[in-house]
């Protein structure tokens, strides 16, 4: 297996048992090729949160709104209209969001390499694709924090959650604890259907229960 993502990683926690092998086996054969999140389902959205988050301003979720709006016509199917309507819904929610309660005042944004996407947990490789790293200083340091935006249809799960808070801060722990503290509040995953955010802090605390290990561990002996 040359990857596996955090919602690949739910999905095959969610099989029973007995079919947990065929569907990494399945992983196998096909290579996943899907976006975190949901796939391009929700790319509208996710994309243009993100880059919201990127320039610190609301203008690419005002932008991508006009954009939606504007693909509408008379002969679109109505699951394209439906497609178009959620990813609406999740942009009007977030229109006029205040973003400070995710980011630091004076962050920077840092960039992001596919190279680094892809680290190895209990023999797993598992990709994680924060939506955005961000540094910041507080009392004489130097913090590094990420957020990654997820949707799915039927929700997650909060504990599922947990696993992708867990992940950013084993992706940021690995590739830039050379430079900055990883902030563990600020590794946030937020569900953008549900308005729902936590962070690895929540972990920590005990707050969420921590499943990703367990899962990685299952995954391994059926590999």
């Amino acid at each position: 297996m040359k990857k596996i993502s955090i919602n690949n990683i739910i999905k095959f926690r969610n099989r029973p048992e007995k079919n947990q092998k065929a569907f990494l086996n399945s992983l196998i054969a096909k290579s996943e090729t899907k976006t975190e999140g949901g796939g391009n389902y929700w790319v509208r959205s996710l994309s243009a949160l993100s880059n919201s988050i990127k320039y610190n301003n609301h203008e690419p979720i005002k932008e991508k709104i006009d954009e939606i709006l504007e693909l509408y016509s008379p002969d679109l199917t109505n699951q394209t209209k439906i497609m178009y309507d959620r990813n609406l819904n999740i942009l009007y929610n977030y229109e006029d969001f205040d973003f400070s309660n995710w980011l630091p005042n004076d962050h920077e944004i840092l960039s992001k390499s596919k190279n680094k996407s892809i680290i190895y947990l209990n023999s797993v490789p598992v990709q994680i694709t924060p939506s955005q790293i961000f540094s910041f200083e507080n009392e004489e340091k130097t913090y590094v924090g990420a957020i990654w935006f997820v949707a799915k249809l039927d929700g997650y799960k909060t504990s599922e959650l947990g696993m992708f808070a867990e992940a950013l801060f084993i992706y940021l722990s690995n590739n830039f604890k050379n430079k900055y503290e990883v902030s563990n509040k600020h590794c946030i995953v937020v569900d953008v259907l549900g308005k729902f955010e936590l962070n690895y802090q929540n972990l920590i605390d005990n707050e969420v229960v921590s499943i990703l290990g367990s899962t990685l561990k299952s995954i391994e002996k059926k590999m």
